[in-house]
């Protein structure tokens, strides 16, 4: 998992630009308006003193967004270290969800769709809290007080909230990514949460989504895969799909506890669409072979469960290569690879590039455009290659809800 971006306050000029922003960023509307094209993401929402504008903030970020002709954003509502939660006044005498209702609106009038994340930073907590009462490595079904506040008082805050302004929801960032093992061999670290507590934080998002607006989309959070670091499938299980660190391993776990342990029902699981995370051939060009396997992987995991005939799709929330790690003109060649692929696999759905900007301070230079705002070979291949439709999720069929209080 990457670091996310670090942050400063900036001078009143930026609080200008914002305002324009807000009021349209050409005063024109957008040529592409009627056009479907593909996402980004840009920096942090706010920052630790519930600023909007600071260096590397969405606000600054979506200037170059737009001029990518982005359809999608996404965005990470995070409280930061102002807020305790999303309801009471914090460090800047307003709440959470006043500085997040000024960063959608931004992303509004600019013309952007909003794919909302929430996660492990939506409310306060650290791992222990998210990994309590496991069903993997304790007598528990993996639910427990921090995923309960995750529905109660951050998914259901915000998707009443936001619910005429924003339309789809992420649920978690890279549940199966970690970055160290503890004595017994187990994962831990970065967002790392087990299957049984990923099945249950799906089940109390999802029904709290759904009440406040039952035709959001729900996305299952962004599943790490990857080609580097420890490439261990650590929950592997026959006839799961194991070839490489895809995802589909822990994908497959989590329906079994979701079915074991979190009241799920075939037919009746709480998301819509299957998110994923490729981070592959980081200093080298990538082959459409390779991604197709990654891609392939992940939907052969939820066929199992869901059936050939299932309508959900992948969507892709975060996929990027490092200009830190390759050259600018390797990056555009991957973003050509790509997107030509997904665009051409019919399961599929939306692509998230990560990210608008470089951000040196945090060590990313995943950006179309650099620190300066400098434009790099990617972005204009960007807006060639990530200018088409995606398939539209159907949802004529689905459960509106379910029940966070069945038990198998």
């Amino acid at each position: 998992m990457r670091p996310r971006c670090a942050v400063k306050r900036t001078t009143t000029w930026v609080a200008l630009l914002l305002i324009l922003l807000v009021a349209g960023p050409f005063g024109a509307p957008m040529a592409w308006a009627d056009e479907e094209h593909q996402g980004l993401q840009a920096g942090w929402a706010i920052d630790d003193l519930g600023n909007v504008n600071f260096t590397s903030s969405f606000s600054l970020q979506s200037r170059y967004m737009y001029q990518a002709e982005a359809s999608w954003v996404r965005l990470n509502f995070r409280l930061g270290a102002c807020y305790h939660d999303w309801v009471s006044v914090g460090c800047n005498g307003r709440t959470a969800l006043q500085s997040y209702d000024e960063v959608v609106d931004i992303a509004r009038n600019n013309g952007f769709q909003v794919l909302g994340l929430i996660g492990h930073e939506s409310w306060p907590g650290g791992q222990e809290d998210w990994t309590a009462n496991n069903a993997e490595h304790t007598s528990g079904n993996g639910d427990n007080p921090y995923l309960q506040h995750l529905g109660d008082d951050a998914a259901a805050v915000l998707a009443r909230a936001f619910k005429e302004k924003v339309s789809a929801w992420e649920i978690w960032n890279e549940p199966n990514a970690w970055t160290d093992r503890d004595d017994k061999g187990r994962p831990k670290g970065g967002s790392f949460i087990y299957p049984s507590g990923f099945a249950w934080a799906l089940t109390h998002a999802y029904e709290a989504i759904k009440q406040a607006r039952p035709d959001a989309i729900v996305v299952s959070g962004g599943l790490f895969g990857h080609d580097l670091g420890d490439p261990a499938i650590l929950f592997a299980r026959d006839p799961c799909p194991t070839g490489v660190p895809s995802g589909a391993d822990y994908l497959c776990a989590t329906y079994e506890m979701g079915l074991a342990q979190a009241g799920w029902r075939p037919g009746a699981y709480p998301f819509d669409e299957v998110g994923q995370h490729i981070y592959i051939d980081g200093g080298s060009p990538t082959s459409e072979e390779k991604l197709r396997l990654y891609l392939d992987e992940i939907r052969d995991a939820y066929l199992l469960y869901e059936g050939a005939d299932t309508r959900k799709t992948t969507q892709i929330t975060e996929i990027g290569w490092s200009t830190k790690d390759l050259s600018q003109e390797t990056q555009a060649a991957n973003i050509v690879t790509a997107f030509d692929t997904f665009r051409q696999v019919p399961y599929v759905a939306r692509t998230f590039w990560f990210h608008a900007q470089d951000v040196p301070e945090a060590g990313l230079f995943y950006g179309l455009v650099d620190a300066q705002g400098r434009k790099k070979r990617s972005f204009d291949v960007y807006v060639d290659v990530a200018g088409y439709e995606s398939p539209a999720a159907d949802l004529s069929d689905r459960p509106r809800g379910i029940s966070r209080r069945l038990t198998p």
